[in-house]
């Protein structure tokens, strides 16, 4: 493990969980909280993808590109108006544009999320990244729904 791995996520995921803090108090929207959750969890797979060890590079790379390509999608959202339906269609139409398949998405953050749990110990944010990509996913006739982690 590269050394200071754990305290420096331990440092990233204080700054994101104080920023979804900091919302709570000031009563944003629950498509508000989201919305901020999902944008910054990109900057945390960022951070992992560069500190990572090498044989976990495959999975953090990905993991990080598919949530650079969902952030890009997710920017276009104005957090003040965001609601559930917008919010839950752009990282629908988001996943459903990426290139990598979900059982592919799955995998990686299930291993990405294991190896953390097994070096750092539990990180509740990297939990969501995997619960996220393993989140019910189901077509009702055109019609797409997904369900965010905790809601199954």
């Amino acid at each position: 493990m590269p050394e200071g791995f754990c305290a420096g996520l331990a440092v990233e995921s204080a700054s994101i969980t104080l920023a979804l803090e900091e919302l709570v108090a000031s009563d944003a929207t629950e498509a508000t909280h989201r919305l901020t959750h999902l944008r910054a969890t990109t900057a945390l797979l960022g951070w992992i993808d560069e500190h990572a060890p090498a044989d976990l590079g495959a999975d953090s790379g990905l993991l990080a590109e598919v949530y650079a390509d969902i952030d890009r999608v997710l920017a276009d959202l104005d957090p003040g108006t965001v609601t559930e339906a917008r919010l839950r269609n752009a990282l629908f139409g988001a996943l459903m544009d990426s290139p990598t398949s979900g059982a592919d998405l799955d995998e990686a953050a299930g291993r990405v999320a294991a190896w953390v749990d097994d070096s750092c110990g539990s990180f509740p944010m990297i939990a969501f990244v995997a619960d996220l990509f393993a989140a019910a996913r189901q077509a009702d006739g055109d019609e797409f729904v997904f369900e965010y982690p905790g809601e199954r």
